[in-house]
Order: structure tokens, then sequence, then C-alpha cells
């Protein structure tokens, strides 16, 4: 891409092309993020008390994950970095390490959607119960997980395009790989966006509000 083609009109065409070769990997992330999120709350509704006990054992583990410490620690008082550390966490291990490399073999960050959708489905069983948390919740819901939807598909488009080419209107695998990474690209501008306001959605709430405590009990 030549530099004229960084500015707005050109990113935004370079965005839409991009959508469009990839809009069918994007829809179905979308579809089966949303269909295993409210699987794992019909779950939990049930009452299985497999599910409850998975239920209860996670939030309280919860507590104690690493990369949490920091925001309820050293960064508690500053929002700015909160937000900074939450964006670039995400970015960096729940988008790009998570479901963006593994595409390599493409059905990975397929199986990652369905794995994080149901548990976090398990988790918020109930958010609704209180419209702040129910508004905290399905705000980083939406900018966090739509961010996963997109960087899932580059890298589950990269990994289809090593398999088949002709997807991408190429005969050989390298020409292919080439026109992935230049969509790839694109897509990840649109990570970065959702990703970011996701953490300022997110950690903004959380500090003027605080982080709701009877989530966490599992009530």
């Amino acid at each position: 891409m030549d530099m004229d083609g960084w500015n707005l009109a050109g990113l935004s065409k370079g965005i839409h092309t991009a959508l469009g070769r990839t809009g069918n990997l994007v829809v179905l992330l979308v579809f089966t993020t949303l269909f295993f999120f409210f699987t794992g709350q019909w779950l939990v509704s049930q009452g299985i008390p497999e599910i409850l006990e998975l239920r209860e054992r996670t939030l309280q583990d919860i507590q104690d994950l690493f990369f949490l410490k920091p925001l309820r620690g050293l960064l508690a008082p500053y929002l700015s970095l909160k937000i900074l550390y939450t964006f670039l966490f995400n970015l960096i291990f729940g988008a790009f390490l998570s479901t963006t490399i593994p595409g390599i073999i493409f059905f990975l960050p397929y199986m990652t959607a369905i794995s994080r959708s149901l548990l976090v489905g398990i988790l918020f069983y109930g958010v609704d119960r209180d419209p702040i948390t129910a508004l905290i919740f399905y705000g980083t819901f939406f900018f966090e997980f739509g961010g996963y939807c997109f960087s899932s598909a580059v890298g589950m488009d990269l990994g289809l395009s090593l398999l088949f080419p002709g997807r991408k209107g190429k005969t050989s695998r390298k020409e292919a790989v080439m026109v992935s990474l230049r969509d790839g690209m694109m897509l990840y501008v649109l990570v970065v966006i959702f990703l970011f306001i996701g953490a300022v959605w997110e950690m903004s709430w959380l500090h003027f509000v605080g982080f709701p405590e009877g989530l966490v009990r599992g009530d």
C-alpha cells in the first residue's frame, strides 16, 4: 500500500475490501459467540450441578489471576494507565496471540471463540439483574468480543488461505497468504478500535463504580 493509502478514505476503502473478502468468517464468529454465550447462560439456568460447580470455582479463581492484580494494586489509582494496560493486554494476549497466530491451523480460533463465549455465558449468568452491572458487562462484551471476532477472522482467513489459495483468487499459496495478510492488517484497525473503546468503557465504569462484588461471589 502506498502512503496515500493511509489517509482516511484509503483506509476506509481497505477495510471495506477486507470485510468483503472475510465477512463470512466474521458473521460466523459473531453467530458462534452469541450462540454459545446464551448456551452458557441456559446451562446455568437449568441448575446443572457440574456447571454450577464450575461457575463457582472459576469466579473464585478469577480474583487470583495474575493479570488482574495490577488493576487492583499498582495501577488502581490511575484510570489512564488501567485503560492502557487493559487495551494492550487484550490486544496482545486476548487477540493476537490467542486468536490470530493460532489461525495457521484454521479451526483453532473458532474453537477458542466457542470456549470463551461459553465460559463467559456461564460466569455472567444473572448479570442483568442489576442495571449498572448489566451496562458495564454488555458494553464490554460488545466491544471486546467484537474485537476478538475480527482478530479470529484474521487468523482463520490466514489458515484457510494456506489450504485453499483459490478462495483469494490466487493459484499459489504465497500470493493467497499475502492477500490474507493485507486483509488482516485492515481488519486489525477494527480490532484496535473495538478493544480500545472496550478498555475505556470497562475501566472507566469500574474505576468510578467499582467491581460488582456480588458477581465475584457467584450471587
